[in-house]
């Protein structure tokens, strides 16, 4: 009986495992949907950034409204990229933006220093 309360519970673990791990990747799927809606949408931004600066230049006037969209986008990108790599475990070179696991010491692609961020 033994060797099957033994199999069980390795089925058992094997299965969370499975789960957790099914968890993480639909979690990142999730974000990256997200990322690239931010992304479209950040993309009109800029579209209609250029219209209205041009249009806003052409008459004199500039209205920095568009300005404050786009870098919204962008920080709200940034947050979701960087709770992907939280998820994953990872980090990015500061230096040349290689994705890095987490607590390496130095960047495998250009050797810089990689400090682990302040969890104050």
């Amino acid at each position: 009986m033994a060797f099957f309360d033994n199999m069980k519970e390795t089925l058992t673990s094997a299965g969370r495992d499975v789960s957790q791990k099914a968890k993480e990747v639909s979690n990142i799927a999730k974000l990256k949907m997200d990322i690239k809606s931010k992304q479209d949408a950040l993309d009109k931004q800029y579209i209609e950034l250029g219209k209205h600066y041009y249009e806003m230049n052409k008459e004199g006037e500039v209205d920095n409204a568009g300005i404050a969209n786009v870098s919204t986008l962008t920080n709200e990108i940034a947050a979701l990229q960087a709770e992907i790599l939280k998820i994953q475990g990872a980090c990015v070179c500061p230096q040349c933006g290689m994705t890095l696991p987490e607590g390496t010491a130095f960047c495998s692609q250009c050797g810089a220093s990689i400090v682990p961020p302040n969890n104050n």
